[in-house]
């Protein structure tokens, strides 16, 4: 054999012996680091029985139970503990507190907000009566619009004025309150010890206000026995307000008519309804002024046939048309 096939047979024989030398160190070594790192990575593991009795005695009492968090780091045998938590249970209570607390500065905010507070009041309709006069009344100015009750501002305006045949109260948020009001149209004014009050069509009384009197003045010696008309008792009349029955005051503008002018009429129950005569007596000519035409006409006949007999009465009454009589001064 040639030397030089020898050397090269010597050194694939070396190589070859290095090579399983190296390969078994590096298994023994794999699997000894192998061990060493699995041991590092599994972090202790610390576990608690909440139903052991050794666990509830050292828990203290009212405390709540906390979770701690280990967490392992890549080099081997290092962890690194985190600081330990509560554990938040949300339940119906903090929920319910949430809203309530909620719910009250909802309330708080729109009941301090300028954006929600009533300035004035709007009035429409008012004739005699001024956007003062019903707000002085309806009392909104500065309030909350939430406070504000229509159906109590409709009452109180309704007791205050009397004048005030229909009321109505409207309430529009952010803060808007518009009062509209139908006023009474007086048709007479009837004086009472020394006392004047306007009346209305429907017979209802309210104090005068205004410069502008009505036309007819009726001077009554006392009150009307009752303001009640047939069919219609006594707690509806009241609860209008109601002074003289309708039929009553269709008479007395009846009357005026035929009364001579600028002269007042006056009234009472006794004799009913007449008017001061410019000659210097009283006529009176009852309640009933279905048949005037036949009174005027017997009255004129009275009055002719005083005047030939040169009387002078006190009161002349044709308030019955077949029995008509008259008073001198005594």
């Amino acid at each position: 054999m040639a030397p030089s096939d020898q050397a090269t047979n010597r050194a694939d024989e070396i190589r070859s012996r290095r090579s399983r030398n190296s390969r078994g160190r590096n298994a023994f070594g794999s699997s000894k680091s192998g061990r060493k790192s699995k041991s590092a990575v599994m972090p202790p593991v610390l576990m608690r029985d909440r139903r052991s009795g050794a666990a509830g005695k050292s828990r203290r009492k009212g405390s709540r139970a906390k979770r701690r968090y280990d967490v392992a780091l890549s080099s081997p045998g290092a962890e690194m503990r985190l600081p330990s938590l509560p554990v938040i249970h949300i339940g119906w209570r903090l929920v319910s507190g949430l809203l309530a607390g909620l719910l009250a500065f909802t309330l708080y905010t729109l009941w301090t907000s300028p954006m929600y507070e009533v300035a004035t009041a709007e009035v429409e309709g008012a004739i005699r009566l001024t956007d003062h006069d019903i707000n002085a009344v309806a009392n909104v100015a500065g309030k909350p619009i939430f406070v504000v009750d229509p159906r109590q501002i409709k009452r109180d305006l309704q007791v205050a004025f009397l004048e005030l045949e229909d009321v109505s109260v409207e309430v529009t948020v952010p803060g808007g309150v518009k009062v509209k009001v139908v006023e009474r149209q007086p048709v007479l004014a009837w004086e009472e010890d020394g006392r004047i009050m306007w009346i209305d069509s429907k017979g209802v009384a309210f104090p005068p206000r205004g410069e502008e009197s009505p036309a007819i003045l009726v001077k009554a010696e006392n009150g009307p026995i009752s303001a009640t008309s047939e069919g219609e008792d006594d707690g509806e009349s009241q609860a209008l307000g109601r002074y003289l029955a309708p039929q009553l005051v269709s008479a007395i503008l009846t009357l005026s008519l035929q009364a001579p002018e600028d002269t007042p009429l006056i009234f009472t129950n006794e004799r009913g309804l007449g008017w001061e005569d410019p000659r210097g007596w009283k006529a009176y000519f009852g309640m009933n002024m279905e048949d005037m035409e036949m009174k005027l006409r017997v009255y004129k006949a009275v009055v002719k046939r005083l005047k030939n007999e040169d009387i002078r009465p006190e009161l002349i009454s044709v308030e019955y048309v077949h029995a008509p009589y008259y008073r001198v001064e005594q």
